[in-house]
């Protein structure tokens, strides 16, 4: 089965996708593929002031490269950025996709996201254009979209993506309109009429819960993404069902991760030229583990509380642990409420 980690922002930074890749590895089925996306990023915060959105290229190589995933407000510096991936990051990335599916009102007020599909012949003018430059490059071209703005806007979503396959050698289809939002109820009826009539293979997205319903999802469809369901669950891609210190010993991990994001940032990004930057390697990512103060109130406790919660989603008293960790600012305040859960 080929699997896809869906790309959130703000969620599929690089220390999330590494430890999902590597309990894949561990897990996984002989014949299962995971691809993994970045966040994605604003090309025209890479083209103006790069060392702002640039976190969301770092990466550390594994058996396969992640997608970097790219949202635009104006259209030569979607193209502009494209081209400076290719020149400084193509052996960190193994293809580059836009983002025409997302919902956020602050990407779409930039006519990124959904709000391209407003303006479909010039949306796909600027596919044509992203095609040509990758077309050279060795790296493949995908779209993420959605089933259209609303019901009635399907027919024209339809049209719009066919035409669209033309161009991509990959294309994800979320099979909820925009004015769906988050709504659960999943219909994959209007993706199946997409990859009928498609060019290229298709990605289905949308509410995957299980990796049992992945599966039987797959039969229809060339790729399956999940997304939301895979916070704090990386066992999700597979069959493997973790036990409590699996889930103790992965969130101190991916705790771990985060706050060297922290000391990479510095390191790495902020002093950036020319818009690249050395990625950084195992080894190096080891020796700035051994760098962390477990005294200090780093930014990145606060900001792993999400995966925390959905971790300990199923864990007895986890209303009660996920309050105490709200108040908890450092490495060994957090440690020690994982080993009050040992301790239960």
């Amino acid at each position: 089965m080929k699997l896809c980690f869906a790309p959130m922002d703000w969620i599929t930074n690089w220390a999330t996708r590494y430890i999902t890749e590597n309990i894949f590895e561990q897990y996984k089925e002989k014949e299962d593929t995971l691809q993994t996306r970045t966040e994605f990023m604003n090309a025209d915060g890479f083209v103006i002031n790069p060392w702002w959105v640039a976190k969301h290229l770092l990466t550390i190589q594994t058996k396969n490269k992640p997608i970097a995933q790219l949202f635009w407000w104006r259209k030569e510096n979607l193209l502009k950025a494209t081209s400076l991936l290719i020149e400084n990051f193509k052996e960190n990335f193994s293809w580059i996709e836009l983002n025409t599916w997302c919902p956020s009102n602050t990407v779409m007020k930039c006519w990124g996201g959904s709000d391209m599909l407003k303006h479909r012949p010039e949306t796909l003018d600027i596919i044509k254009e992203l095609s040509n430059i990758l077309k050279d490059s060795w790296l493949t071209f995908s779209v993420k979209s959605r089933a259209g703005l609303n019901e009635e806007d399907k027919k024209e979503q339809l049209w719009f993506l066919i035409e669209v396959s033309k161009y991509t050698d990959l294309l994800t289809v979320h099979w909820r309109t925009l004015k769906q939002l988050y709504m659960w109820e999943a219909d994959f009826y209007f993706i199946k009429k997409v990859k009928k009539e498609a060019s290229c293979p298709v990605i289905a997205n949308g509410w995957i819960t299980s990796y049992e319903q992945a599966s039987e999802k797959f039969k229809d469809f060339n790729w399956i993404m999940i997304g939301q369901w895979a916070i704090g669950n990386p066992w999700i891609f597979t069959k493997h069902q973790p036990t409590l210190d699996e889930k103790i010993d992965t969130i101190k991990k991916h705790l771990s991760l985060m706050i060297t994001t922290e000391f990479r940032f510095e390191k790495y990004i902020k002093p950036m030229k020319n818009y690249t930057f050395p990625q950084p390697t195992i080894k190096e990512l080891e020796h700035l583990e051994k760098g962390i103060d477990y005294n200090t109130p780093y930014h990145s406790i606060v900001e792993f509380r999400k995966y925390a919660f959905q971790y300990l989603k199923g864990i007895p008293c986890s209303r009660e642990i996920k309050q105490w960790i709200l108040q908890k600012k450092t490495f060994n305040e957090m440690l020690e409420i994982l080993s009050l859960l040992k301790n239960k």
